[in-house]
Order: structure tokens, then C-alpha cells, then sequence
């Protein structure tokens, strides 16, 4: 990404991806993308900071000191985290109400397990890992306590919409826990060259538990 120098880059005018035309709209639309996520926190500000920069493997692309908030991304966009300092918040609830978590998805079981490599060398170890059936899922927390999913699809889009709608839930699926594994002897399989058809596969997952290579 390009650096500009303090103010030094203004643009001279909006220049919008996309414009719409007085009436062209006709239905009601539906989002193209999840834009970015702001999290609040208190005496972990710095710890949270660093957690997703390190996570996402991101850039800090500008702090606002006077009410300070720290704004991360991890792609073209100008920021898709921000960390939200609020003196005074404490730490979260032992069981609150709201997002259960946030879910960011890759794009094979390579990257999972990088990140997973990596994270694991910085301290952080998921406290979850499974195979959903439609993907396969590593569950952090952040300093706070709020969770984190990285993941990938087991299968292309279409099909895990399928999946979801017609087998994820029914008895022939089993408990999910049934999809646990342990990310390190995964990535030993990984490793070994495991076809990925394999690992990402929630019935040879459960067998290959049975077997205890898993």
C-alpha cells in the first residue's frame, strides 16, 4: 500500500465505485460487502490493537489521539477494525448479549494453518478448533474475550448454502462436537501432505480421530 505523507493526499473530488441513476434502484438491496467492525475496550487497548494487527496481518492506518481509536485493515480498503479506547468500560461480561463472534475467511486449509503456526508463536492458541461439515473453523479470543474465527470452505459457495440448509443440522450430521480436532496434529497431517480433500472432509476428520491421528 502507498504511504502519503500528513495531508499530503486530498483527493480533488468523490470518485464513487458505482452510481445509480433518480429511480434505477427499484428493489430493496441487499449489502455487497461487510464494510468494517468497530470493538470497544478499556485497559486492553494496546493488547487489542496488537492482536489484530497481528492477526490479519494488517496496517495501521491512523490513530486518533484526541479520542483515541486505532484504525486497522488488511486489504485496499481504508480500515476494516477499528479498536475504540473507552476510559472507564472495565472488561466484558462473564455472559453478555450481542455478537456471538466475528468470522473472517480464507482462502484454503494452507492459510489457516499458517495463521494458526504463527499466532501460536506470538501466544495466542485457539480454544476452538472443528470441522463444521460446510468449513472448517479455528476459534481465537481476543484480549477481552471476544471471539474470532478464522476459517475456510470445505466446499464452494453454493454448496455450503446447501449444506447448511438440508444436512448441517439434521440427525444424519451428528453433534458438532464430533468435528473437533487437534490443531496441532492437523497441521502435522498438513504437513505430511494430507490431501486437503482429506482434511477438510468432517467424516475422515471423525475417522481419522478414531484412529488417533487427529
Amino acid at each position: 500500500m502507498d504511504d502519503f505523507p500528513e495531508r499530503a493526499f486530498i483527493p480533488d473530488q468523490p470518485n464513487p465505485i458505482a452510481t445509480d441513476a433518480p429511480g434505477s434502484v427499484t428493489e430493496m438491496p441487499s449489502p455487497s460487502f461487510i464494510g468494517h467492525i468497530h470493538i470497544c475496550t478499556d485497559v486492553n487497548y494496546q493488547a487489542m490493537v496488537d492482536f489484530y494487527v497481528a492477526l490479519f496481518n494488517g496496517e495501521v492506518t491512523a490513530v486518533n489521539p484526541g479520542n483515541p481509536m486505532t484504525f486497522i485493515t488488511y486489504d485496499e480498503y481504508d480500515h476494516r477494525v477499528v479498536v475504540m479506547y473507552k476510559e472507564g468500560w472495565g472488561t466484558k461480561p462473564e455472559n453478555p448479549v450481542g455478537y456471538s463472534h466475528l468470522a473472517f475467511g480464507y482462502r484454503s486449509l494452507g492459510e489457516v494453518v499458517f495463521i494458526y503456526k504463527r499466532m501460536k508463536e506470538w501466544g495466542y492458541k485457539p480454544h476452538w478448533t472443528v470441522n463444521h461439515g460446510n468449513s472448517t473453523s479455528f476459534y481465537y479470543q481476543d484480549p477481552d474475550g471476544n471471539d474470532v474465527e478464522t476459517m475456510v470452505d470445505n466446499y464452494p459457495p453454493v454448496i455450503t448454502k446447501s449444506y447448511k440448509k438440508n444436512y448441517q443440522f439434521s440427525e444424519d450430521f451428528g453433534p458438532m462436537p464430533d468435528g473437533n480436532f487437534d490443531p496441532d496434529k492437523m497441521v502435522e497431517l498438513y504437513e505430511q501432505g494430507v490431501p486437503d480433500t482429506v482434511l477438510l472432509d468432517r467424516n475422515q476428520v471423525k475417522r481419522l480421530k478414531a484412529e488417533g491421528k487427529l
